[in-house]
């Protein structure tokens, strides 16, 4: 055989092992979700009508995994190891918040052109925090530094955080907070704080528009913990006239970008908030609607 026969041959094998890759880590990861959702374990057969995929194929899958600790087997039956228990325990504990959500912040700039940024409630305080912040690449924008504060009841993301607090603490801040308008347009009436509270439960959104500052809009969206709590908020900030001309589109673009860190957290879809936030009306069942 001549030497470009064997580069050629010796190609092919190579080129047809790299387009296998692709499938072969699609399986092995199809395959740990499925024994996840099933702790009692399934056998071969099942697992083959689950995956679509052939006998031979998913059997190497399970003998290789279980080699190496990631499965285990007793009689037929294959359930998670060790070491899928390992690895589940380290990829959580470097799940932060800031972590997550960063590439998402930065598709939000991308798409929108504006300021994103997250808001965490600080409970003890009676207001928000903003820590991540990507700015926008316009001239003129939204910009905070990092690390600003601002009461709840004024902007977007305060808003969305009260929304999704337990009842009892939500009644006492709308009770007891000091609601000292930041603008002509800031509404302190504790009343109709509550309605719009209750709106945006609802809803899934908040949006203000020269509330916080005469020349902002922010448009914000919940962000889920696995558990289904909420200490957290997405933000779009754009200059006021920009943000009411693209109000519809910011509105969408947020939602659906919080419902993706929602995820991305742990956050399962089913509890009331869509993937892509198409169909997103946040809720939670165990609050009842606000009263002032």
């Amino acid at each position: 055989m001549s030497i470009a026969s064997q580069r050629e041959q010796t190609g092919v094998a190579h080129r047809d092992r790299v387009d296998q890759t692709p499938m072969s880590v699609t399986r092995v990861l199809q395959l740990l979700r499925l024994l996840a959702d099933q702790p009692g374990g399934l056998a071969l057969a099942p697992l083959c009508v689950s995956m679509n995929a052939p006998k031979t194929s998913v059997l190497s899958l399970l003998r290789g995994l279980t080699v190496h600790g990631y499965l285990q087997r007793s009689d037929a039956v294959y359930r998670l190891g060790p070491e899928s228990f390992s690895l589940g325990a380290s990829l959580l504990s470097a799940r932060s918040l800031d972590v997550v959500a960063m590439p998402f912040l930065r598709e939000a700039v991308a798409r929108s052109g504006e300021t994103a940024l997250l808001a965490t409630i600080d409970r003890a305080a009676g207001q928000l925090i903003y820590s991540p912040i990507i700015e926008s690449t316009r001239t003129i924008r939204y910009a905070v530094p990092a690390g600003t504060t601002r009461p709840l009841f004024a902007s977007s993301a305060g808003r969305v955080l009260l929304a999704f607090q337990d009842e009892a603490w939500r009644r006492e801040y709308l009770q007891s907070a000091n609601l000292r308008a930041m603008t002509e347009r800031s509404v302190t009436d504790r009343k109709q704080l509550a309605r719009i509270i209750e709106k945006v439960r609802l809803d899934g959104v908040a949006v203000t528009i020269g509330e916080v500052a005469p020349d902002v809009a922010g448009f914000s969206a919940p962000i889920f913990e696995p558990d289904g709590r909420v200490n957290a908020a997405l933000i779009v900030a754009a200059p006021i006239e920009r943000g009411r001309v693209a109000a519809d589109d910011l509105q969408r673009l947020v939602v659906e970008l919080a419902a993706n860190i929602s995820h991305a957290l742990g956050y399962q879809c089913g509890a009331g908030i869509a993937r892509d936030g198409s169909a997103s009306r946040p809720k939670n069942d165990s609050n009842p609607p606000l009263t002032a």
